[in-house]
């Protein structure tokens, strides 16, 4: 059988794996903390999400019109 490049989703889940397996040894070391946001930081996250959702919701209908 003929040799079969690996296609680009096999890529990046391959990547992924070892991204993934990066992470945990940095939890497990130490070196990296994970924590859940309190309730000001999804508040602050949920109104810059809405901000840039009425920026891009304005940049679509405008260029409608050119």
């Amino acid at each position: 059988m003929a040799y079969q490049r690996p296609t680009q989703r096999e890529l990046e889940a391959a990547r992924k794996v070892v991204r993934q397996q990066e992470l945990d040894r940095a939890i497990a070391e130490g070196r990296l903390t994970v924590r859940t946001m309190t309730a000001e930081e999804r508040a602050q996250s949920e109104a810059r999400w809405a901000a840039a959702a009425t920026a891009r919701a304005g940049r679509r209908k405008g260029s409608q019109y050119r």
